[in-house]
């Protein structure tokens, strides 16, 4: 009934550096050479080894080979805003009272993040150390005026293009407080899956988790960098961050968590996918999930009033599945019926910002979930 979607690009590696300081062996990278002669004065980073070890209690993966993407004049696009009118409240607690940024300068950091002037081609430049400890300070910082498009570049995701990443999603989920109470346990932990800048982990963190339970993963590892960036919390963050692919049997992160997870969080992830991907996403998930009674998958997306299956409206093309509560609850019978397990679905659907938009096809709605293992 439906055809599989294409897979998505392979990984790009991130970039070893504090807070919002780039190196001069990445100007290459970001700028394509368009920079001022200040901002050249940058001494280059070391070589990083590219084994798998562990540092301060954080993981450092070792990167896969990256692969140079052509950036398109894509912001032709109804997706694409070119101002940011406000930030959400909650958001803005974050920033101001988690990343410490003053209230005048919200807006500028933000904006300073995810956009800058964009590159012919985006290649990532040194192999990356996950959660590292402090690298030694460098001087000069890349004006605001030439911080524009980075998440933009990375990929052209409608999420990116509307700012909804500033939106935080995990804490709208009525579980929330228990997750956050369960998480504050060192015995119990999450993965945020296709986590974007991780924005719900440090949500998750401010509130009270401890950050040693919480991991994130991303295909797109420039993401994880930018949330360092945004969140300015590099050198405080104990979570462990890595790129990944959830379509990938090989994907050696990803199997090295395969039943430790108490909760797979799935934020604006599962919306990629045509149906028979979706199956395949959560059985994947399933075998992240500790294999018993009360593990949780839990996570929003873009569903609609009546199920059905759209074009993707971004550069990788492929179909997407639209979920309504009756065809998200028929995908885990099916994931059940595929792993031998049974779980109990609660969802539901609900306008909010960003979701029934005018470019967007009519009757589309936030879907929110939670799959309990029975």
């Amino acid at each position: 009934m439906t055809s599989t979607a294409p897979l998505p690009p392979p990984l790009h590696r991130l970039d070893d550096q504090p807070d919002n300081l780039i190196a001069s062996s990445d100007v290459n990278w970001l700028l394509n050479g368009a920079m001022d002669q200040e901002d050249a004065k940058m001494p280059p980073q070391p070589e990083t080894n590219l084994e798998t070890t562990a540092t301060n209690g954080h993981t450092i993966i070792p990167p896969l080979q990256p692969e140079s993407k052509p950036v398109k004049d894509n912001k032709a696009v109804p997706w694409y805003h070119t101002s940011l009118a406000e930030i959400d409240p909650v958001t803005r607690d974050l920033l101001e009272n988690y990343s410490k940024i003053p209230s005048d300068q919200v807006k500028p950091h933000v904006f300073a993040i995810v956009r800058f002037p964009s590159s012919p081609t985006l290649h990532p430049p040194n192999p990356i150390h996950l959660c590292p400890p402090p690298p030694p300070p460098l001087t000069p910082v890349l004006s605001p005026s030439l911080q524009r498009e980075k998440a933009w570049d990375v990929y052209p995701y409608p999420c990116i293009g509307q700012f909804l990443f500033l939106n935080l999603t995990i804490n709208l989920s009525p579980y929330y407080p228990t997750l956050v109470a369960r998480l504050r346990d060192p015995a119990h932990t999450l993965l945020d899956l296709g986590c974007c800048f991780a924005q719900d982990v440090r949500k998750l963190v401010a509130d009270g988790a401890r950050g040693e339970n919480l991991y994130g993963a991303d295909l797109h590892g420039e993401f994880l960098e930018l949330g360092y960036a945004l969140f300015r919390d590099r050198r405080t963050l104990r979570a462990t961050f890595f790129p990944a692919d959830v379509l990938d049997p090989r994907d050696l992160p990803l199997r090295g968590l395969d039943g430790e997870m108490d909760v797979v969080y799935l934020g604006l992830f599962l919306h990629h996918f045509d149906f028979a991907t979706c199956v395949r996403v959560c059985v994947r998930v399933v075998r992240l999930l500790r294999p018993r009674a009360g593990s949780l998958v839990m996570g929003v997306q873009v569903g609609a009033l009546v199920a059905d299956e759209v074009p993707i409206p971004i550069p990788s093309g492929g179909v997407l599945f639209r979920h309504d509560l009756a065809s998200f609850a028929r995908l885990w019978e099916e994931v059940g019926r595929v792993t031998g397990t049974e779980w109990r679905v609660e969802a539901r659907l609900e306008r909010a910002k960003g979701f029934g938009e005018k470019w967007q096809i009519e009757g589309t709605r936030r879907l929110g979930f939670e799959v309990w293992r029975l």
